[in-house]
C-alpha cells in the first residue's frame, strides 16, 4: 500500500488578521451606492397604468391614471376633467383619432409643468394608444 499523501495535520493557510477597510475605500463604496444608475434623470419611464383616481389626486401625486371626459382638444393636447378638477394632457406626436369634447377617456401619465404627459390613452371604444416617446424633450 502506498502511504496517503493527505494528512489530517496539513495546515490550511489562514489570514492572520481581517482586512480593514480604509476610509478611502469606505468613501468610494458610499459614493457608489449613492450615485445610482449612470443615466438617472435623463429618461423617465412611462407610468404604469393603475386604477383611475381623481384628477386632483393624480396632480398631487405626480403620476397616475385619470378617467373623465374631454373638455377640449387640439392636435397634440386635450383637457380632461372629472368631478374634482381638470388638467391639460399633452402627448408626443398627435392625438389619436376619435378624441372630441364630451367623450369619455382614460389617461395614464406623469405630471409635468402642471399637466399630464400621457403615456397611455384609452378611448371610449376601449382602444389603447401609446403616444410616441421618440422625442423626449425633458
Amino acid at each position: 500500500m502506498r502511504p496517503s499523501t493527505t494528512s489530517p495535520f496539513l495546515a490550511v493557510p489562514v489570514l492572520a488578521a481581517p482586512v480593514l477597510a480604509t476610509p478611502v475605500l469606505a468613501a468610494a463604496f458610499a459614493a457608489l451606492l449613492l450615485s445610482g444608475p449612470a443615466d438617472a434623470g435623463e429618461r423617465h419611464p412611462a407610468v404604469q397604468a393603475s386604477s383611475p383616481q381623481p384628477v386632483a389626486e393624480v396632480l398631487r401625486a405626480g403620476a397616475g391614471t385619470v378617467s373623465g371626459t374631454v373638455a377640449a382638444a387640439g392636435a397634440t393636447w386635450m383637457m380632461v376633467q372629472d368631478g374634482s378638477a381638470r388638467t391639460d394632457v399633452s402627448v408626443r406626436g398627435l392625438l389619436p383619432e376619435g378624441i372630441e369634447p364630451g367623450a369619455p377617456i382614460t389617461v395614464t401619465g406623469r405630471v409635468r409643468k402642471g399637466g399630464l404627459v400621457a403615456s397611455e390613452i384609452i378611448l371610449a371604444d376601449g382602444s389603447l394608444h401609446r403616444p410616441s416617446r421618440d422625442h423626449d424633450d425633458d
